[in-house]
C-alpha cells in the first residue's frame, strides 16, 4: 500500500510559477532591450543626419570656391550663396538654407526672385548658423533639436559677408 503525502502537488505548482517567472523575466528583458535599440538607432540617425549636413555644405563651398562664396540672410534664416559664371557669361546662385524644418538648396540665374519655399529640400534639419570669424573663418553649425554639430571651414579664396540674399 503506497501512501501519497501530497509533495507531487506541491511540486507541480511551483514547477509552474518558476516557468511563468522565467517567462515574464525573459519578456521585461527583452521589452527593456527594445527601448535601447530605439534611443540608439534614434541618435545614430539624428547623428547622421547633421553631419552628412556639414559634410553636404563644406563640399558644396569647396566645389565653388573660386571666389563666389558669401554668407548673408535668406527669408530671414542664414543662407550661403555660391556664385558661378556660365560660359554664355551668365551668373549662376546656389542658395544652401535652412527653412521649415529642412536644409535647402535653390539653384537659379541671378536676380531672378525665387523665394525661400522654392528651394529644393535636401535633408531634415531644424538649425543652420553661418558666421565669418575675424580670421576670415566659416563657422558652420547644424542642428536637429538639442543637438549641434559644428565645422570651420577656411575657403581658398575668401568669403564675403553680405545682407540679405
Amino acid at each position: 500500500m503506497k501512501i501519497h503525502s501530497g509533495g507531487n502537488g506541491l511540486r507541480r505548482v511551483v514547477v509552474v510559477c518558476l516557468a511563468g517567472l522565467f517567462a515574464l523575466l525573459a519578456m521585461g528583458v527583452t521589452l527593456l532591450g527594445t527601448g535601447v535599440y530605439r534611443a540608439v538607432a534614434g541618435d545614430a540617425d539624428a547623428n547622421s543626419t547633421q553631419r552628412t549636413a556639414l559634410s553636404y555644405v563644406v563640399n558644396q563651398i569647396r566645389r565653388a570656391d573660386a571666389g563666389g562664396v558669401a554668407v548673408g540672410t535668406f527669408g530671414g534664416a542664414d543662407a550661403l550663396r555660391l556664385t558661378e559664371t556660365g560660359e554664355d557669361g551668365s551668373v549662376y546662385v546656389t542658395l544652401i538654407y535652412c527653412w521649415e524644418g529642412s536644409l535647402r538648396e535653390l539653384y537659379m540665374e541671378e536676380d531672378t526672385g525665387l523665394a525661400p519655399e522654392d528651394g529644393m529640400a535636401v535633408l531634415p534639419l531644424s538649425s543652420l548658423s553661418l558666421s565669418v570669424s575675424e580670421a576670415g573663418n566659416l563657422d558652420i553649425s547644424a542642428g536637429s533639436g538639442a543637438d549641434r554639430w559644428s565645422v570651420t571651414l577656411h575657403p581658398r579664396t575668401g568669403l564675403e559677408e553680405v545682407g540679405e540674399l
